[in-house]
């Protein structure tokens, strides 16, 4: 008996469409394959052992079924027995996300199995899909490009990449003044590179960075809120406090502007402020979340 249409009932009795439940870890189980749609940018070189996939391959398909935090041990296991291969990467990746829903705590061994064995659109899903879930969206994209890249046809893996990246592009050009998505992803890039300064209390480079965003995005609330604390790294109360001003101006639920305005409030003008303990958030998670 074949596996059933993407719109059919699962075969597991879930009472969910196949696409919606078993399609991702039926996927899984089919043969790998090195062959590429296109060529890897970078020379690589993986060990493949079917033996051990089908090892990870049968914890998948029990941890599907329902079997939880009981395959806990056994994923452990396996990766620690085999700590250079992708696929025990991927299973603990796919454990951390489905069972314990520590989307950031799976990205790394996302990572890491596509960094052994790059043509792994399972992986590259997947690691899509944490990132996403962190409103990471660059690495989501990214991820997501890469599964199509490396999948073959346009069904499975494929198919459902390329839906996120069309719910990502939507969601986001909805929301956003840009007018496509490579636009946005560069000013997230930037945003990104500012915020790394900041926390590295490279506060000069961190404000020129974030007013660089802000000139993409006059409206962009978090770059508002981090050019507070970079601006009292400074020294600059005053400038500090009207930024938190104005991101609340832009969205008076934005508590991390509102939790560090009380820090700031009690530091004097010309004193510079370390930023230690300073909040922040993923302001744009719960409206990607809320979205689906």
């Amino acid at each position: 008996m074949g596996l059933p249409g993407r719109n059919d009932p699962c075969h597991y009795g879930s009472g969910k469409k196949y696409k919606k439940c078993c399609l991702i870890i039926d996927e899984v189980a089919r043969p790998r394959t090195s062959t590429l749609v296109e060529p890897a940018e970078d020379p690589w070189i993986a060990e493949l052992r079917p033996e051990l996939d089908e090892a990870v391959d049968d914890v998948l398909a029990r941890l599907q079924a329902g079997a939880g935090r009981a395959v806990e041990g056994e994923i452990k296991a396996l990766l620690g027995d085999n700590p250079g291969y992708h696929s025990t990467h991927f299973a603990m990746g796919v454990y951390l996300a489905m069972v314990l829903n520590d989307f950031a705590g799976s990205i790394p061994y996302f990572e890491r199995a596509v960094e052994i064995f790059p043509p792994f659109p399972e992986a590259h899903f997947n690691l899509g899909n944490s990132a996403r879930r962190m409103a990471d969206i660059p690495k989501a994209v990214a991820a997501y490009r890469a599964a199509v890249r490396y999948s073959q046809g346009d069904d499975g893996i494929a198919g459902l990449a390329r839906k996120e990246l069309q719910f990502i592009e939507k969601t986001v050009l909805k929301s956003e003044p840009f007018p496509f998505l490579e636009a946005y992803l560069a000013n997230a890039r930037l945003f990104d590179e500012a915020f790394e300064r900041l926390s590295r209390q490279d506060y000069e480079s961190a404000v020129s960075l974030f007013n660089q965003v802000l000139a993409g995005h006059p409206k962009h609330v978090q770059s508002f809120g981090n050019l507070g604390p970079a601006h009292a790294g400074l020294g600059r109360r005053a400038v500090a406090l009207e930024c938190f001003e104005q991101a609340l101006a832009l969205d008076p639920h934005y508590e991390p502007a509102r939790s560090n305005r009380r820090i700031i409030e009690k530091m004097r003008e010309g004193d510079p402020f370390k930023p230690d303990g300073f909040k922040e958030l993923h302001y744009y998670l719960d409206k990607l979340n809320q979205a689906e």
